[in-house]
């Protein structure tokens, strides 16, 4: 009995951490900006599975930077170390960096096997 009830509980949790990334979306998160914006310090961030349209982005330091993010295949986050940056699935932020450096990004919502790999840079100069 408790082989068929470890059995069920494992095959539950590896879909549960498969439909991260699965072609279903939620609504937007209603606490970021919907619209997005554009110009010289915006940074347009596609996520799908496994990966960003970009590797690196560019930004110029002391000067606001929006950053405009959407999931385009599956159900992705975004979180930019050190900066305070966290959107959920679709939205836009805005801020100003002071510091010049490279920032880390990541995928903050499991999305399957290659969920670890889903980073990118961000670059303030």
């Amino acid at each position: 009995m408790k082989k068929w009830t470890l059995l069920a509980a494992s095959a539950l949790a590896a879909s549960m951490l498969l439909a991260g990334c699965s072609g279903e979306t939620k609504p937007a998160d209603t606490t970021q900006s919907s619209a997005p914006a554009s110009g010289e310090n915006v940074v347009n961030v596609e996520a799908s599975n496994w990966k960003f349209n970009q590797d690196r982005y560019e930004v110029k330091a002391g000067q606001p930077v929006t950053i405009n993010f959407t999931s385009k295949e599956g159900v992705h986050g975004l979180v930019v170390d050190g900066l305070g940056i966290e959107i959920q699935q679709k939205g836009s932020k805005t801020f100003t960096p002071d510091k010049p450096g490279e920032y880390k990004m990541y995928c903050s919502i499991p999305c399957g096997p290659d969920h670890g790999n889903m980073t990118a840079t961000l670059v303030v100069k």
